[in-house]
C-alpha cells in the first residue's frame, strides 16, 4: 500500500443545471413586464359618436354664411316696425277701458285682528290667573278638600267646580269681578231650608246673594244611554272601555228681579269651569277643562242651558297590562254637542263649551 503509483483523472457524468438560475430568470422576466409602460385604447372615453365634430362643422358653416348678421338685421327691423306703430292711448282702447274699473277700488288692511278670547279662556291659559285649587292630577280631581268646610259639607274634589263672576254697571259705574265655587249637589242648607243642586252667589260684592246657579248631569243613571261598557273579543269577557254620554244642565236665575242692582246692569258674565286631570301621580300633569260661559244684559230669568257630550271613552286596556298605568289618559271623543236655552225673548245668551 505504501508503493507509489500513477492516478488517472477523467471527466465524470454530466450533472443537471442549477435550479436557482431558472427561478432567478423567471423573477427577472416578471420584473421587466411590470416595468413596461401600459398603453390602452383611450379613445373610448372621447368617443362622442361624431356629435361634437358635426356641431363644429355646423358652427363653422354658419359663420362662413354670415347668419349672425342676418339674425341681427331681422331683429332690428322687427323692433323698428314696433316702434313705428306706437301711438297714444285713446278712448275706446282696451287699456283705456280697463283703467276705469280701478277707479272704485279701495285698499284695505287685511292683517288678522288681534285675538280676543273670553275671560275664562284667558284664565286657563295663564296659570297666574287660573282658579284656585285647580286640579293637576287624579288625586286632586277626586279627593281635594280645599273647599270642604262646615258651610260646604260635600265640597270634595270631584263634586266641586269654579264659578267666574264679572258684573259691570252702566255709565262707567261700579264693577265687580271675583271667583266663587259651587258643587253639583249645591248648598244643602240655607238657613233652615233644605236646598239641593243650587249654589247662591254674590255678583256685586255687597255680601248679599243675587243669583242661584246649578249644574246637574242627566242620563248617567241609565245603562247604555248615559253610560256603558265595551268588552273584548276574548273567550273570557274583559271590560276594555267605559264610556259616558252625559248631558250637562246649567241653570242661572236671579233671586230677586226687583233688586235695584238690575236697573244698573250693563253686562254680567257667569262662567263655570270644571277641571279634570287623569294622571295618578302626586306631581302636576296635564289637565282638562269643561267651560260653560253665559253672558247677560238683563236679569236672567230661569235660564237653562243644556250641553250634551256625545261620548267620552276611558280606555282600560293599559290598566290590565300594568297596575302602574292606572292613570292612563282617556281617549276623548267629543263628536258633537247639543245646546238648548230657555229664557226671555230679549235675553242674550252666549254658550261656549
Amino acid at each position: 500500500m505504501d508503493e507509489k503509483a500513477t492516478r488517472v483523472v477523467r471527466a465524470g457524468l454530466p450533472q443537471s443545471g442549477d435550479p436557482r438560475k431558472a427561478a432567478l430568470l423567471l423573477v427577472v422576466i416578471m420584473m421587466l413586464s411590470m416595468m413596461q409602460p401600459v398603453s390602452a385604447d383611450a379613445t373610448v372615453d372621447r368617443d362622442d359618436f361624431g356629435v361634437l365634430d358635426a356641431l363644429a362643422e355646423t358652427l363653422a358653416s354658419r359663420s362662413d354664411a354670415n347668419e349672425e348678421l342676418v339674425a341681427i338685421n331681422g331683429a332690428q327691423n322687427s323692433f323698428a316696425i314696433l316702434d313705428a306703430s306706437k301711438r297714444p292711448v285713446q278712448a275706446g282702447d282696451a287699456l283705456a277701458d280697463a283703467e276705469g274699473y280701478l277707479n272704485q277700488v279701495e285698499l284695505r288692511d287685511t292683517s288678522p285682528l288681534v285675538e280676543d278670547h273670553p275671560r275664562p279662556y284667558q284664565f286657563l291659559t295663564d296659570l297666574a290667573t287660573s282658579p284656585e285649587e285647580w286640579p293637576y292630577n287624579l288625586w286632586q280631581t277626586l279627593f281635594s278638600v280645599e273647599n270642604l268646610g262646615l258651610d260646604n259639607l260635600l265640597g270634595v274634589g270631584i263634586n266641586t267646580y269654579a264659578i267666574y263672576v264679572n258684573f259691570t254697571s252702566r255709565n262707567n259705574g261700579p264693577s265687580y269681578e271675583a271667583w266663587d265655587s259651587g258643587t253639583f249637589t249645591g248648598e244643602l242648607l240655607v238657613g233652615t231650608d233644605l236646598v239641593l243642586f243650587k249654589n247662591f252667589i254674590d255678583i256685586d260684592g255687597d255680601g248679599t246673594d243675587d243669583l242661584s246657579v246649578a249644574l246637574t248631569i242627566e242620563g248617567l243613571a241609565t245603562l247604555n244611554e248615559g253610560w256603558g261598557v265595551e268588552f273584548g273579543d276574548g273567550i273570557i269577557p274583559v271590560i276594555e272601555e267605559i264610556w259616558l254620554r252625559p248631558t250637562f244642565q246649567w241653570n242661572v236665575e236671579a233671586l230677586n228681579e226687583n233688586d235695584p242692582l238690575w236697573d244698573e246692569l250693563e253686562h254680567l258674565e257667569v262662567s263655570l269651569m270644571k277641571g279634570l286631570a287623569f294622571d295618578i301621580t302626586l306631581s302636576n300633569s296635564e289637565s282638562y277643562a269643561i267651560v260653560i260661559d253665559t253672558r247677560f244684559t238683563q236679569p236672567p230669568h230661569d235660564v237653562t242651558l243644556g250641553v250634551g257630550i256625545q261620548k267620552m271613552t276611558f280606555a282600560l286596556s293599559a290598566v290590565y297590562a300594568s297596575v302602574g298605568q292606572l292613570g292612563h289618559r282617556p281617549s276623548w271623543r267629543w263628536k258633537s254637542t247639543r245646546a238648548t236655552s230657555r229664557s226671555r225673548a230679549s235675553q242674550r245668551l252666549t254658550p261656549s263649551v
